[in-house]
Order: C-alpha cells, then sequence, then structure tokens
C-alpha cells in the first residue's frame, strides 16, 4: 500500500481489479448507500451545514493566516508576536471598518433620490413593451413568464435570507467559539481519539483515505477562492476605475457569486447595472462591460490553468453532477456538487480497494 505522502493526482491512474466476489459488491452498496444517507442528511439541514461550512472555510483560511504569520514572525519571542499580531487585526479592522462605511454611506447618498432611476425603468419598460408588441403572442407570453419568473425567484430568495438572518447569527454565536477551540485548541487531542479507534489492521488505508480527501478538497477550495479573489479583485478595480458607488460591495459580491456555477455571474452583474442605472446608461454599459472582462479572465486563464491544475474532472460529469445536484438541492447543491463527487470518490475506490485485499477469493 503506499504511504500517506503519495499525492492524490496519482490515486486513479492505475486500473483496479475488477472483482466478481458478492460479498465485495454487497459491502460497496452499503458504502455508498451510507454516503447517500449522509449527503441528504447535510442538505436536510441545509442552513445549518452552510453555517459549519463556512466557518470550516474561515479557520481554514485563519490557519494559512497564522501559519504564514509564524513563519516570517519566528525570529520574534512569543510576546512579541502576541502584540504584533493585535496590532495587525486592530489595523484591518480600523482600515475595514472605514472602507464599508464609505461605501455604505456612497450607496445610502445615491438611493436617496430614486426618481432618475424610475423615469428611466419606466422608459426602458415603454421600449420593452413596444418590442414585444411585434412578436407572436407565444413568444411574448413566454418572455413575460421568464421575466416574471426570475423576478419571483430573487424576491422569494431575498425573503428567505432576511427571514432567517437571525438563525444565522445565533447559529455562528454559538458555535463558532466552539469550532475554533476544538481545531486550535483540542485539535491533536481530537485527532488522536480518531486515530486510536481505528482499528490497527486499517490503519494505514485510514490514513491514505484522510489525508486523499484533505489534500483533493483543500485543493478544490483553494483553487476556488483564489478564483474569487481574482474575480472580486478585477471587480472591484473595473468599479472603482469607471465610477461606479460601491464598488468594494459589488466587487467582493460578483466573487461571491461566482462559485455559483453558470448563474452565478449572471445575477452578479445585477446589481452592477442597478447602481449603474441611478447615474446614467453609460455607467450601467461600463459595469456590464467589467463583469464581462472578468469572466473573459475567469474562463481563459483561472478555470483552465488554476481549477482543472488542482481538481481534474471529467467535463461531461462536471455538467451532469451540476445539473443533477442543482435539480435535488438547488444553489448550494451546485456549488457543493464537485467537492462532494470527489470525496465520494475517494471512499469508494479506497473502500473497493480494501474489500479486494479482505475478500480476494474471486477476480478477474
Amino acid at each position: 500500500m503506499a504511504n500517506t505522502k503519495t499525492t492524490t493526482s496519482s490515486l486513479y491512474q492505475v486500473p483496479l481489479p475488477l472483482t466478481t466476489n458478492k460479498r465485495v459488491w454487497l459491502s460497496m452498496i452499503l458504502v455508498f448507500a451510507a454516503l447517500c444517507a449522509v449527503i441528504m442528511t447535510l442538505f436536510y439541514f441545509s442552513e445549518l451545514f452552510i453555517v459549519i461550512l463556512f466557518g470550516l472555510c474561515f479557520i481554514a483560511l485563519l490557519n494559512k493566516a497564522v501559519n504564514l504569520f509564524n513563519k516570517y514572525t519566528g525570529k520574534y519571542t512569543r510576546k512579541q508576536r502576541q502584540v504584533m499580531a493585535i496590532a495587525i487585526v486592530m489595523l484591518a479592522v480600523v482600515v475595514c471598518g472605514s472602507v464599508f462605511l464609505t461605501q455604505i454611506n456612497n450607496l445610502s447618498d445615491l438611493f436617496s433620490d430614486l426618481s432618475g432611476l424610475q423615469a428611466m425603468i419606466l422608459q426602458g419598460t415603454d421600449i420593452f413593451i413596444e418590442m414585444l408588441s411585434v412578436l407572436p403572442d407565444a413568444v411574448t407570453n413566454w418572455v413575460q413568464n421568464m421575466i416574471d419568473s426570475i423576478v419571483n425567484t430573487i424576491f422569494s430568495y431575498t425573503g428567505i435570507l432576511l427571514s432567517q438572518a437571525f438563525f444565522y447569527i445565533l447559529a455562528i454565536v454559538l458555535l463558532y467559539p466552539i469550532m475554533f477551540k476544538m481545531y486550535f485548541k483540542d485539535g491533536s487531542r481530537i485527532k488522536s481519539i480518531i486515530n486510536n479507534a481505528v482499528p490497527k489492521r486499517f490503519e494505514t488505508e485510514f490514513k491514505y483515505t484522510a489525508n486523499a480527501i484533505l489534500t483533493q478538497s483543500n485543493n478544490f477550495f483553494v483553487a476556488k477562492i483564489i478564483e474569487s479573489i481574482g474575480i472580486a479583485l478585477i471587480c472591484c478595480v473595473g468599479f472603482y476605475l469607471i465610477g461606479l458607488p460601491g464598488w468594494l460591495f459589488l466587487g467582493i459580491l460578483a466573487g461571491l457569486l461566482n462559485n455559483v456555477p453558470y448563474i452565478g455571474p449572471i445575477f452578479a452583474t445585477i446589481p452592477p447595472i442597478i447602481v449603474g442605472l441611478v447615474i446614467g446608461w453609460k455607467i450601467a454599459l461600463l459595469a456590464i462591460v467589467v463583469c464581462l472582462i472578468a469572466q473573459i479572465v475567469d474562463n481563459i486563464y483561472l478555470v483552465p490553468f488554476m481549477i482543472s491544475s488542482k481538481v481534474s474532472v471529467n467535463p461531461f460529469t462536471t455538467v451532469l453532477l451540476i445539473l443533477t445536484f442543482s435539480q435535488l438541492y438547488g444553489a448550494l447543491g451546485m456549488i457543493l456538487s464537485i467537492p462532494i463527487y470527489i470525496i465520494c470518490k475517494i471512499i469508494l475506490v479506497e473502500s473497493y480497494k480494501l474489500l479486494i485485499r479482505i475478500f480476494p477469493e474471486t477476480q478477474v
């Protein structure tokens, strides 16, 4: 068996022997059923799942930041490093707070008088209705129904988020301190307990599988974080250069929504267009251009050279997974379809390799 330092990119290059042993396949069915049960349970408690998932991502980013900080401040004493860390955090809070307050004030001033925007919306609506009047009735009805569906979907999701805001805040306040304590203070002890609970005969396979899952998951999420930061930076700089108020909020929002496959980038262009329309058609068009440039960079450079190099998943499999999970679990399913597939694939492959070693009677 390969050691735990083996790179996961070579996990599936060697074809696995095909067994006809019924016990192996019955066991595989049980493993697959258990994975499906876990996935269904997580998505059933989707609100809690989202809170925990964001907490894990935040812990991972904070851990990387701490390791980077310790790397460059190792020559200082512990007390000096603590003072430096507190100073950096306070400076970051002050800078980010001042920038966010400026952004909020700009947006508040911008939307204090919506008469110009209302006039443009009415004018655009009249033009759109005139365009539809020349089309067949069936096409006109289809377009109107599609627009109504999109608007209702946006408002329904907004209402759901607002109604659940109290739950998210309460869950974060209650869970995140416990999660941080478990990881940073009790992490080694918890890891030792898990390792000791695994039977000695399966210890090597367990460590290898756990290492593969952590490595592949980390590669995927790091790649997605880099992609989101890249999109956010391009949009923030572009929105700032064209003079779009709230450029920081809108750029960060574009980076976050980019994680939703296919529809995320489309929804990310709506807020900049609305803000741009308050100023004028020219700013709105420039905002669209900025979003297009960000997507071109994403699809030509970020996705092929960063995402694909981190995670190798067949394009057809990717589309099929995204469509299936979006149908079953909505936007959250679309976002998590690929990492769930990666984790399940590793578990199933390693389980199969272990089972054919345990039940080796019949192989072809």
